[in-house]
């Protein structure tokens, strides 16, 4: 499997002088807990996509918090949008990977056995994500702000990372929305636009993607109580 780990987003609603995966959770950069986990399942490749600029920032930043140094870890730099940057991610991967997993950069909490589980479902799929139930109502509105239209929140799921893919099928559906110019939120929504079918997968409330400084808070109470626990199973 080749994962590529998309870290180039700006974190604009962070306010913060630093892109938010360099920021500090629990003395560690952020990004630094993604990328551990994913080093631990020694993936064929491992690609961190980077914003243009920002890769000796990276290594700066990053490398000296990671378990050490591993030849498939690979860093290159992003483009102008998500999009951009996953395909860019996607070329920096040896030819011939079977599977591709997508994950942010931005969900530090991430488990191996959630990437697993994932991996399975696409083995079997062609294509699965981790997945949330709603725990809101959801509310369709209008142009003015008013309410128009209340779904039923059974029949929706929020949308995590990991996400993974037959490598052949995400990557021709990034060309072919790269020849078309569709832009998509997320990767299931462009395999899901070229025809494919993606298999949903029970992730967790505590796979949280870091976007606000509520969030970065919130994450170092998860990853507390992680610990915690952690250290409870083996009896320290």
């Amino acid at each position: 499997m080749g994962v590529v780990i998309p870290a180039a987003g700006k974190g604009k609603r962070m306010g913060a002088p630093l892109s938010k995966q360099y920021l500090k959770l629990e003395g560690r950069p952020l990004l630094a807990y993604t990328l551990e986990t994913f080093l631990h399942l020694k993936p064929r490749r491992l690609v961190v996509v980077v914003a243009p600029g920002e890769e000796d920032l990276f290594r700066q930043e990053v490398f000296p918090s990671l378990p050490p140094y591993r030849e498939e870890l690979v860093v290159t730099a992003g483009g102008a949008e998500r999009q951009d940057s996953v395909y860019n991610g996607i070329r920096a991967l040896p030819p011939g990977i079977g599977y591709i997993c997508v994950h942010d950069g931005a969900r530090p909490l991430v488990t191996a056995a959630l990437v697993r589980a994932v991996l399975e479902a696409a083995r079997e799929s062609g294509a699965a994500a981790a997945c949330v139930p709603l725990k809101d109502t959801i509310k369709e509105i209008d142009a003015g702000g008013f309410g128009v239209a209340t779904p039923p929140r059974k029949n929706y799921v929020a949308v995590q990372t990991p996400q993974i893919f037959s490598g052949e099928v995400l990557l021709k559906a990034l060309e072919k929305a790269g020849r078309e110019g569709f832009r998509a939120t997320d990767e299931t929504a462009l395999v899901e636009k070229y025809g494919g079918r993606v298999r949903t997968v029970p992730g967790s409330f505590a796979n949280i993607k870091v976007t606000t400084p509520e969030d970065l808070l919130w994450a170092g109470v998860l990853l507390k109580e992680r610990r915690r626990g952690d250290a409870d199973r083996i009896g320290l």
